[in-house]
């Protein structure tokens, strides 16, 4: 394979046609993540950059998506902040594009998040992981049978993502439509490592999309990605970027990544 494939034409085209399908819900392999957007804590000394660069500012967040989206990238995976719709919908006007979003909702009050992103396309609503690793298992039943009353999907994102594993094995939590965990090289963020972790998700048979598959930007993306894609257990990923430099890097070393292991094939 020559060095730099693919191109940017070529990765575009893999982002725009890379797609799965859960309950009939059709869902694009790759979001765009926006961690980064609110200045979260595991970006370590970049945080107060990034929160002063883009906290309530969708202008400056826009840019961002709208770089991403020029790249192929046709998913949102946000958190329920009103600036961060703001800034999808801003993007969506200069794109032409409409976007499919896998949202966050809660910790506090998952359900009233959802209007948060009222008259954008909404297919999933993932319960926050400081909610699904604190809540019980009737909580999140009732919580999950809301949104899929609303016409979404409902998932779980967590924080400790064996712990959520085992508990969906057992039973003791109700079966999501789709999860969003921390999988990557490092063990950034996971509480088992990532041969463990795939073995447990091969048992259960949720669709996965993986987060923090850079390790908050501690791994070269390349290697990231043919690391965690490698284990063909991820259905789809969901990865932060804060300028079209990095969203170039980004999404063309995941292209890269995916076409040379054929994912999503199955091991």
């Amino acid at each position: 394979m020559r060095e730099g494939f693919p191109s940017l034409e070529g990765a575009r085209g893999f982002l725009e046609s890379s797609w799965f399908e859960i309950k009939g819900v059709r869902l694009p392999r790759v979001f765009l993540g926006t961690s980064p957007f609110i200045g979260a804590g595991q970006f370590g000394s970049r945080s107060y950059a990034y929160w002063a660069a883009f906290y309530n500012r969708p202008e400056r967040v826009a840019e961002v998506i709208v770089a991403a989206v020029e790249l192929g990238v046709r998913g949102i995976q946000p958190l329920p902040y009103p600036f961060l719709a703001d800034a999808i919908r801003r993007a969506q006007a200069l794109t032409g594009e409409e976007l499919v979003l896998a949202a966050t909702i809660g910790p506090d009050d998952p359900l009233t998040d959802l209007a948060v992103f009222d008259g954008l396309d909404v297919r999933a609503a993932l319960l926050h992981g400081a909610l699904t690793d604190k809540a019980k298992g009737l909580q999140l039943a009732a919580i999950m049978d809301e949104v899929r009353d609303r016409g979404l999907l409902a998932g779980l994102v967590s924080h400790r993502p064996m712990r959520l594993l085992k508990r969906l094995s057992s039973g003791e939590f109700p079966r999501p439509d789709l999860l969003l965990l921390p999988f990557n090289a490092m063990g950034y963020l996971m509480d088992a490592p990532a041969p463990e972790l795939a073995k447990a998700i091969r048992f259960l048979h949720v669709p996965v999309i993986g987060k923090k598959v850079l390790a908050a930007g501690r791994l070269r993306p390349e290697e990231a990605f043919r690391f965690a894609l490698g284990f063909r257990v991820l259905e789809g990923v969901a990865v932060g970027v804060v300028s079209r430099a990095e969203a170039e890097e980004t999404f063309i070393s995941l292209a890269k990544a995916a076409l040379e292991l054929g994912w999503p094939g199955r091991s």
